[in-house]
């Protein structure tokens, strides 16, 4: 059982930062774009949500095509075409949690309960990339049958 407890702390204790997948690999919105162009390019690429970012590379919340969609109908913007005239900034999520590279493992968990991924901002509060879900049972799974 002592093995087990070891090896269970060793792993929560790791730093997130060897499993975010880098800004470079992920999809962003930024808070200026209209709701056609988010919408657009979530469509197009398959996503169904991602952060959005200001011009200073900062997190501002998340959008998503049912935010873009439930926004669309409380505000009752009638034609697809409107989205032009609604930016995202007035859909979006906002205080989403975001994480620091040095965030335990244990903590980013904890997170991941409620979200499917959350972004990682360093020490300046500038984007660098994700800790998704994925990336974390991915690595659970590789540290449990390589200790075994």
């Amino acid at each position: 059982m002592v093995i087990v407890d070891s090896f269970r702390d060793e792993i929560m204790s790791k730093e997130i930062k060897s499993l975010i997948v880098p800004k470079e690999k992920v999809m962003v919105v930024e808070s200026t774009w209209n709701l056609e162009q988010a919408l657009r390019k979530l469509i197009e690429t398959g996503w169904t949500s991602v952060p959005v970012i200001n011009p200073k590379m900062e997190v501002e919340g998340i959008i998503s095509k049912s935010l873009i969609l439930n926004h669309a109908r409380l505000e009752k913007v009638p034609l697809f075409h409107d989205f032009k005239r609604r930016n995202v900034n007035e859909a979006m999520k906002r205080n989403i949690p975001t994480l620091s590279e040095d965030t335990t493992l244990h903590y980013g968990i904890e997170l991941l309960v409620d979200w499917a991924y959350l972004p990682v901002v360093n020490k300046e509060k500038k984007f660098i990339g994700i800790l998704t879900r994925r990336s974390v049972l991915d690595y659970l799974l590789k540290a449990f049958y390589n200790e075994l």
